[in-house]
């Protein structure tokens, strides 16, 4: 008589994940209300310490240039980017990483943009490029990019799924194999979801109010906003393109994308909004944005 094997830990990994859909918590900050840029009043040594340890892991696979012949656009956007948002008394960090088939950027917690080359390859002018960086700066501002973060709950959750986890492969592998080591179903989990800082893809209501916001910023600058349109219709036309814009893209896809852009447009104000402080508050959400 053959005896089938338990499946306790198949029936852990279900549970944990389905159970961390309802339970676990991250701290989030306000909803944004519409038609305001919210203002950042400063960036502590902490949030800078981890930008750069972020920076510092990209670097290891990635080299940084400033040869690139649109290098000083990009920067000159920026600058004047940083100015009209009213955040040029913080400290911001962009770098520029060598690899034409990557059409990408990404901002991180700490006020550190990264962008590849491909990106720079593909956009036609100045103003596509502000349009752009525009859109990875409205993520920072709207605290997109703050680092997960799980409640006590979770963590207890965390800390008994591990446990059981652990046992049922010790039983599976009948004492051959062992797990060691704390902390890994949290990083399995945030990986899973998409949670992880240089690879995090956005809810559509975090994408809509980042456009919302890079377009307001961009109607304070001597930049097209709307530039952004003709930059994604191009992703959108060209097989190629789409393919090594896939870290921008996210959640959404090209069409998607400017399908959101277009809506948008159309309920903009025409002239710019005050800025407005975003406070922060504690809420249950999805983590998965």
């Amino acid at each position: 008589m053959i005896q089938k094997k338990p499946h306790h830990f198949h029936t852990a990994m279900l549970v944990a994940f389905v159970m961390m859909a309802f339970s676990a918590c991250t701290e989030r900050y306000s909803v944004l209300p519409p038609g305001f840029i919210p203002k950042i009043e400063n960036v502590s040594l902490k949030e800078q310490k981890y930008g750069q340890r972020l920076f510092d892991q990209l670097r290891e696979e990635n080299q940084t240039t400033s040869d690139h012949p649109k290098y000083n656009q990009m920067i000159a956007a920026f600058d004047h980017l940083k100015q009209v948002a009213e955040v040029d008394h913080l400290p911001w960090r962009i770098y520029l990483f060598c690899d034409p088939n990557q059409i990408n950027a990404r901002a991180v917690h700490g006020n550190i943009i990264f962008v590849w080359s491909g990106l720079l390859d593909v956009a036609a002018d100045e103003d596509e490029i502000a349009a752009i960086l525009a859109y990875e700066m409205a993520h920072v501002l709207a605290r997109h990019t703050l680092p997960v973060q799980y409640n006590a709950l979770s963590d207890l959750f965390f800390q008994a799924t591990e446990m059981a986890a652990t046992l049922a492969i010790l039983q599976l592998s009948q004492g051959m194999v062992m797990l060691s080591g704390s902390g890994w179903m949290k990083w399995a989990y945030t990986e899973a979801a998409d949670l992880d800082p240089l690879d995090r893809k956005y809810s559509v209501d975090d994408e809509w109010v980042a456009a919302e916001v890079a377009f307001l910023v961009g109607k304070r600058s001597r930049y097209c906003p709307e530039s952004i349109l003709t930059f994604w219709k191009r992703i959108e036309e060209n097989k190629d393109l789409r393919k090594n814009a896939k870290g921008l893209s996210r959640r959404l896809s090209p069409r998607k994308r400017l399908a959101l852009l277009e809506e948008l447009l159309l309920k903009l104000p025409d002239q710019a909004p005050p800025m407005k402080p975003l406070t922060s508050e504690s809420a249950t959400g999805d983590l998965s944005g």
